[in-house]
């Protein structure tokens, strides 16, 4: 490969690029001459550090059908996980917390840490949480305070049904708590039914560093930090005025660009084809069941997929194999463990995920690589 070529970047689950649009944003807040803009100043910078907060929070609370005082900012979605489940961990010590055996490592570690009080949800061979093993699973561990399912699975787009589930949750006396990062704002909170919604900026095209703890009026209110009174005094610590801006930018951006999610939809489909095509005995996992229409989790048995991520890396382009919340390591996916794979199959797991910058010629360059690689491996 030519070190000088730009390099296809098809890893959209693991973080975004950053949107013009949210560039834009920071940038009126880092460019600032003379002053740091805190926005619990009361002076006048800090007066318009606190606009550009609130700005952002009409921004997501519009974009995510949600009322602006439901809105806690945060550093992301691990954070807001964590302190959803910390809370009613502390809270009801001894009720059960049920999660889904699919969840993001930063739920699935506390079944791994708590395994007495944080119970896990099975799910069926296509990684959908189905109401009877939720209603079963509810009925097995008795008192119940909070159930955890995210919308969209990180490393299989499978999309569950959350407001089926949520509705089984009320039912058994739990609150319903959703991880909805990879695909925020596709679905208004209230059509989810969900108490709590987590989601972050840099998978939607925003910055690292900011994301948002949605609460609905359930008389519960989890926090994330103890400190001073920032977010109501469940957030305590400066806000990050310039994350924060460029996050409400790009979920704005992503809202406005939902439409080409079909066109993405279309491109992924076709590329599966292709894939078929080329290897015949791959596996796309999910591919018969609802999708996030921006990732593709497929498997090659006959080769590894640390080998496989490697090659495709020197010839420029840049996927992976599952999530990116597991310090950098390749391992066998825990999703599609959970789904009853063998070790075979989840050890050569890949995954291509588009987003708002992907353009056709990345794929048809990513397939072009691909069947050298398979045939130079079918030679050897």
């Amino acid at each position: 490969m030519n070190k000088n070529a730009q390099k296809i970047y098809l890893d959209y689950s693991a973080s975004a690029p950053l949107r013009p649009e949210a560039r834009d944003a920071m940038m009126e807040v880092l460019s600032l001459e003379g002053a740091a803009l805190n926005a619990s100043s009361i002076h006048t910078y800090g007066q318009q550090g606190r606009k550009i907060v609130e700005r952002a929070r009409d921004q997501v609370a519009r974009l995510m059908g949600c009322d602006r005082n439901q809105i806690t900012f945060t550093s992301g979605a691990t954070e807001s996980n964590n302190a959803v489940l910390r809370h009613f961990m502390e809270k009801f010590p001894e009720d059960k917390i049920l999660i889904s055996a699919t969840e993001h490592p930063s739920i699935l570690e506390f079944h791994k840490r708590y395994p007495d009080q944080v119970k896990l949800i099975p799910v069926d061979e296509n990684g959908l949480v189905t109401p009877e093993a939720l209603e079963q699973t509810c009925k097995e561990h008795g008192k119940i305070s909070l159930v955890s399912v995210m919308l969209c699975n990180n490393e299989s787009g499978i999309i569950q049904d959350i407001p089926a589930l949520a509705e089984i949750a009320h039912k058994h006396g739990a609150l319903f708590h959703c991880d909805a990062t990879q695909i925020a704002g596709c679905l208004p909170i209230e059509e989810l039914g969900a108490d709590f919604v987590t989601i972050s900026s840099h998978k939607l095209g925003g910055p690292q560093g900011a994301g948002a703890l949605i609460t609905k009026i359930c008389g519960q209110e989890p926090v994330s930090q103890l400190g001073g009174g920032q977010e109501k005094g469940l957030r305590a610590g400066t806000e990050n005025i310039a994350a924060i801006a460029g996050f409400g930018a790009a979920l704005e951006a992503t809202a406005k660009d939902m439409a080409r999610n079909e066109t993405l939809r279309r491109w992924r489909d076709d590329m599966e084809s292709a894939l078929k095509e080329i290897s015949p005995e791959i596996i796309i996992h999910g591919e018969n069941v609802k999708r996030c229409a921006t990732i593709s989790f497929f498997s090659l048995t006959s080769i590894k997929a640390q080998n496989m991520l490697m090659a495709l890396d020197i010839e420029g382009i840049c996927i992976s194999n599952g999530s990116a919340c597991s310090s950098g390591t390749v391992k066998p996916s825990a999703v599609l463990k959970a789904m009853g794979c063998s070790d075979d199959i989840a050890s050569s797991a890949l995954r291509v995920s588009m987003g708002w910058a992907t353009q056709k010629s990345d794929i048809d360059t990513f397939l072009k690589v691909w069947e050298n690689l398979i045939e130079r491996q079918n030679r050897k």
